[in-house]
């Protein structure tokens, strides 16, 4: 318990300075109050279409992932979200051990694998966002790109490699997943390597991927949307899902998570969100506007690389939130800017 509180503390930190739409004092009884870790652009379509199929109003909140955990934890005694959306899942892990998340398994759910979701039922994936590394193709010919995360740290890349710091869960859950395949001593090397050879650590993903395409950066470490945004603005780049040749590590799929708020006032309307999220329609949206994988086996990928054709990490999210913790304790010693 100690541990997750602790994580929670250094979530409060890195969190709560997103970006957040204002919500009334007392939501009407006919209203979903959602928090959303992902951006308004990304989560909108989706939320429109759900109003217009059953009639129910929708209130966003956006901010940061870690933040908004924070949040509904400080107000688990009069909860005022219903449901939670983030960026990864071993958030979902912390809130689900603290009590916060209320259990909710349907024929929807069931549908997702049971990888992309939590063993007790309290939260499931609705889609996901691999790790990829995005080149710019002015300044890097494509047989010159690297294959793998590990090839990053070659003095060729000097000073040419971005990524968003850990206020981005699915950084953190990126590093994460090496520690969990590698051991914290070969993380600590590898995270030390990047640094030594001038990673620039940058705010968000979204200044990634546009550095990357604006050639501020030869490299980028970011998620699978982002390519498709960058080409949607004709910007020059390319994409690897790294390390798919056997060599162990593989490509992260950190998987869009929803959980019903524990004690939520509008906890039906919080259940057929998720369900209509996992519908086909909900899903083509969120494949359509924003680009994400679809993690139900039948959903149709349209130009997003599918799930099935992708080799992951064996790193399961209750394994993820447990190493969150030291993970971000061992990136901050290597650099505060995490």
């Amino acid at each position: 318990m100690q541990t997750v509180q602790k994580l929670i503390a250094a979530s409060l930190l890195l969190g709560l300075s997103g970006t957040l739409c204002p919500l009334p004092a007392e939501a009407a009884s006919d209203r979903l109050v959602i928090y959303s870790g992902r951006k308004e652009k990304a989560l909108k379509p989706a939320v429109d279409a759900f109003t217009k199929q059953t009639g129910i109003p929708v209130d966003l909140k956006i901010g940061k992932t870690a933040g908004l955990a924070n949040e509904i934890r400080m107000e688990k005694t009069r909860p005022r979200g219903d449901l939670f959306i983030s960026t990864e899942g071993g958030i979902m892990e912390v809130l689900a051990r603290e009590g916060l998340l209320e259990p909710y398994q349907s024929a929807a759910t069931k549908a997702v694998p049971d990888d992309f979701k939590s063993a007790s039922g309290t939260w499931t994936a609705i889609s996901g966002r691999a790790r990829v590394i995005l080149y710019n193709k002015i300044l890097i010919a494509e047989k010159d790109v690297p294959r793998s995360i590990l090839e990053l740290t070659a003095p060729k890349w000097k000073g040419q490699l971005a990524i968003a710091g850990t206020r981005e869960r699915t950084s953190l859950a990126w590093a994460a997943a090496i520690v969990a395949m590698k051991g914290e001593a070969f993380a600590k090397d590898y995270f030390t390597g990047l640094q030594a050879n001038g990673l620039k650590i940058l705010t968000d993903n979204t200044e990634v991927w546009q550095g990357v395409g604006r050639g501020e950066f030869a490299l980028g470490l970011t998620n699978s949307p982002n390519y498709h945004l960058a080409k949607k603005m004709a910007l020059p780049v390319g994409v690897v899902y790294p390390d798919q040749d056997g060599s162990g590590l593989g490509t992260p799929i950190n998987p869009n998570a929803a959980g019903v708020i524990k004690g939520a006032a509008h906890p039906d309307a919080a259940r057929k969100f998720i369900d209509f999220l996992l519908s086909p329609e909900g899903q083509r949206i969120l494949v359509v506007q924003d680009y994400e994988i679809p993690l139900i086996p039948e959903a149709d990928a349209g130009e997003v690389l599918p799930a099935r054709s992708i080799k992951r990490p064996a790193v399961s999210a209750q394994r993820l939130a447990e190493l969150e913790e030291p993970t971000l304790k061992l990136l901050t010693s290597i650099n505060p800017n995490w």
